[in-house]
Formats: structure tokens, sequence, C-alpha cells
């Protein structure tokens, strides 16, 4: 605009200096207005093209990172829940060797069929077990005790199903993973009996072989091992005269029993 103004003053100036007549200036006035306005107007207009920054200038400042697109929130119970028992899945896991991707599926089934978690939520146990992996062992206890707060009683027997499923994903539970296992019931406070019932579905109830050793169901773990040392001492291949099928009976017994109650 002001150089439209200016165009059309300067104009009328020059046309009556020229020949000082007012239709000659009116016309002077008008060329003068357009051309302000196509030279001046025009181009303040236009919006200004920055130059490129120089090599300096992008060594010397930071470029911002790009933000990750906002993950959709999920229940703050259910993300705590699975921040907790993430890495009691993990600590089975690795008690014979490092989790394999069977150990990992075992424990995405759990969230995903047994607690019913959205997709959303399955994104946060990616995460979880990602960070569990990479952390260093964990005691076992400590973590089970921070769950337990989390766990609703009735669904401990759930996640110590699941602990199970995991352990024996490679067709045998391995001593080291017994001891964790027996850690973690312990630590849930579970009773002997639902430990019992949970074994049970796992390794039978082992009827016959608390007959072999010639105890009862009810027999205290401290009973069932000197029931076992006595018959072994006592049918030893050493000193029975049936070539040893007694003494390996007992010992069959025993490695039954062993396994069922976590030995």
């Amino acid at each position: 605009m002001l150089g439209k103004v200016l165009g059309l003053m300067i104009g009328a100036a020059v046309g009556m200096l020229m020949l000082w007549s007012p239709p000659f200036a009116a016309a002077m006035a008008a060329a003068g207005a357009l051309l302000g306005h196509f030279v001046f107007d025009r181009e303040r207009a236009q919006p200004r093209v920055l130059a490129p920054p120089s090599t300096e200038e992008l060594l010397s400042r930071p470029r911002p990172l790009a933000r990750p697109a906002p993950r959709p929130n999920i229940n703050s119970e259910d993300l705590a829940l699975l921040q907790a028992l993430c890495p009691l899945f993990i600590e089975v896991a690795r008690a014979d060797a490092p989790p394999t991707q069977q150990e990992i599926r075992v424990v995405r089934e759990f969230f995903q069929h047994r607690l019913q978690f959205a997709p959303r939520a399955m994104e946060e146990v990616r995460d979880a077990l990602k960070a569990a992996i990479a952390a260093p062992e964990q005691d076992v206890e400590g973590l089970t005790v921070r769950a337990r707060t989390l766990v609703k009683p009735s669904m401990r027997v759930e996640v110590v199903r699941s602990l199970y499923d995991l352990g024996m994903i490679d067709g045998q539970l391995a001593r080291s993973e017994q001891e964790v296992l027996k850690r973690i019931v312990g630590a849930f406070n579970l009773s002997d009996e639902a430990l019992r019932e949970i074994t049970s579905e796992y390794f039978g109830r082992g009827d016959a072989n608390y007959a072999v050793l010639g105890v009862s169901e009810d027999a205290t773990d401290d009973e069932l091992k000197s029931a076992y040392r006595r018959l072994a001492a006592e049918h030893h291949p050493d000193r029975s005269q049936d070539g040893g099928e007694r003494f390996r009976q007992v010992k069959d017994a025993w490695e039954a029993l062993r396994k069922l109650r976590g030995l």
C-alpha cells in the first residue's frame, strides 16, 4: 500500500512539472501508483526465503529429537501388575538357562489369555519383559513379596500354574527351577494343600509312590526323606539279593515325589 501511495504522489508531481496539465498529471499519478504497487508492495508481500543453515550451524546447534507417538494409556493397576510379574517369570526362565522364545511365549499367553490383557497392555508386557531380561539376576523372594501385594489371593494359584508351565516347557523341571519355584510359592504364602493340588496336575498325585516308601500323603517332607533314606540303605544292591530291583523302585518313587513336592 505504501508503494502505491508514493508512486501516485511522485507520478502526479512529475506530470505537473512536465506539462502543468491536470489530466496529464492524473495519468502520471495513476502510472506511478501502479508502478509503486508492483515494485514495492508486491516485493514486501512475498515471503522471505531463509538461507539453508551452514555446516557449522548444523554442527553447533543440536537437532531436536522427534518425539515418539504417545502410547495409549492402560489401567494403572494392570501396569503395576505386569511390571511386578514379568521379572518373576524371567527369574524362573533363567534358572536353568537364558530365556528362550518358547518361554517368552508362555509368559505372553498368561497375560493375554488368562488375564485377558488388551493389545495396548501387551505392548507394555513386551517392554517389561525386555527390561527384565536385560536386568541382572534378582532376588525371587523380594520380587514375590512385591507381586503379592498386587496379585489377588484367588489369582496367585493361576500365577504359580503359569510358572510351572514355564518351567515344564522343555518337558522337565530342572532342579534349579524347582528351587526357584519353591521359594516363590513360599513367599506367596500358598498352603501346602494348594501347592500339592498344583503339582499333582503336572506330576500326578503320587499315591503309588507314597505306598512304595511306606508313608501317607500327609507325611511331612522330613518324614518322606527319612523313609527314603532308610529304605535306600535297607535295599541297597550291595545288601539285597534281588539285583537291586527294590532299590530302583524306592529311588524312582522318591524322585517322583521329590518333583511332586519341589524338594
